[in-house]
């Protein structure tokens, strides 16, 4: 083999142990329990009820008028027996506030509140689920978004849980209900992106800096959540809920994640246009730097779409030296193994990763597709981010600087 090829393969076997090394943290995960099942809770009614910390579910409502009744429908369906709902409805032009109220008057555990202006500063949401806070009497906040889905073990689960790990903040990861191809396509590998950059255990080490936090299922105590300053202290982030777990960890606050793949379900975004623009502002909120995205797309264009492309190459060199009666060379050989090594590593991977969210593996088939449409998302946040300067997100274009901060 000639030092060319060497140095080829050597990088190629980096990309694949990378992808080993994501089997293991798999595995490991699953050792460590972080995959919350619904038939842990076996035994909670035991619990006495006057033991059990009170929750405020607080959800923030922008123009939910479609989905609200369904959502707070299976909020009230939760087997926790102390439980009330808070609904911030955040300056909506359709029917959210009077459906959220007609509700309201059926069960007493519900109150509807309304903001009609944004203080300048603010993100939305943000404002939103602090004001959903304010004059709450409880123990512990837990934070929702309307399109999430519940079993009714969902809060006691959590809260058993939250107990066991001595945790004052704890998230979960959703499973994807998807519903459409483009859905099953691309927003299992745009989740994968999150979890490259945050699904290491480290976030659950007191004594490591890396914090993650999903807005869809965030049980926060009290205390906790006042001491760090509430969504208060994170009203410009173009999201919330990471700058909120960074917020924490900087406190001291004990943070848990896991998966809740069997608690929790969400669906999103419902076409192709809006998964786009919708995963295009996580990134840039998420990730907050050009260079995390570049790196992103690097990622997916050398370990993800390379062993496609190289194998094609493959297929065809071989065809032609076939046909031209030459002799296999080492190098090609080896490169032949690499590619298969590479593929082989990438499929067990995502088949366990799209098996940890719900998704359909089935699915799988279109990766080299997901891998495409994923790029062009990291393009579009990289270019939202760094050139523009600004990000456009229901019918508002927030102006923003590199870190994704909005600029008054």
């Amino acid at each position: 083999m000639s030092s060319v090829t060497i140095i080829l393969l050597a990088g190629w076997g980096a990309i694949c142990s990378v992808w080993f090394g994501l089997i293991v943290a798999q595995n490991r995960a699953k050792r460590d329990g972080l995959f919350l099942e619904v038939a842990s809770t076996a035994g909670a009614e035991t619990i006495p009820r006057e033991t059990l910390p009170n929750v405020c579910v607080v959800i923030a409502a922008r123009n939910e008028a479609a989905g609200l009744v369904d959502c707070l429908r299976n909020i009230l369906q939760q087997d926790y027996p102390k439980l009330s709902i808070r609904v911030i409805d955040d300056r909506s032009e359709d029917d959210t506030f009077a459906i959220a109220q007609e509700i309201a008057r059926t069960d007493p555990r519900i109150r509807v509140d309304r903001i009609d202006q944004l203080p300048p500063g603010w993100m939305g949401k943000s404002h939103a689920l602090w004001r959903g806070t304010r004059n709450v009497s409880c123990d512990r906040f837990l934070f929702t978004d309307v399109d999430c889905k519940l079993a009714p073990q969902a809060i006691s689960r959590a809260i058993q849980e939250a107990d066991k790990r001595n945790v004052e903040l704890l998230t979960l990861w959703p499973q994807q209900s998807a519903g459409g191809f483009w859905e099953h396509t691309i927003i299992p590998l745009c989740g994968g992106i999150i979890a490259l950059w945050f699904g290491s255990q480290r976030v659950n080490s007191p004594h490591s800096s890396l914090a993650f936090a999903n807005g869809q299922f965030l049980l926060f105590e009290r205390e906790a959540y006042e001491r760090i300053g509430g969504h208060e202290a994170v009203r410009s982030a173009l999201i919330e809920d990471i700058p909120l777990a960074e917020q924490a960890k900087k406190s001291n606050v004990r943070c848990w994640v896991a998966s809740g793949r069997d608690l929790v379900s969400v669906r999103m975004y419902d076409n192709y246009n809006a998964i786009i623009n919708g995963w295009a502002r996580i990134y840039v909120g998420a990730l907050r730097s050009g260079s995390k995205i570049a790196i992103s797309i690097i990622w997916l264009l050398f370990g993800s779409l390379l062993p496609y492309v190289a194998g094609i190459y493959l297929i065809v060199r071989f065809l032609a030296m076939q046909e031209a009666g030459e002799t296999i060379s080492m190098d090609f050989i080896g490169f032949a193994v690499m590619c298969v090594n590479h593929l082989t590593l990438m499929m067990i991977a995502s088949y366990r990763f799209w098996g940890m969210g719900g998704c359909r593996r089935l699915d799988l088939l279109w990766y080299p597709l997901s891998v495409c449409v994923v790029i062009g998302i990291l393009i579009r946040s990289w270019w939202w981010l760094i050139v523009r300067r600004s990000i456009p997100w229901r019918n508002t274009r927030y102006v923003i600087d590199r870190q994704a901060t909005i600029v008054e």
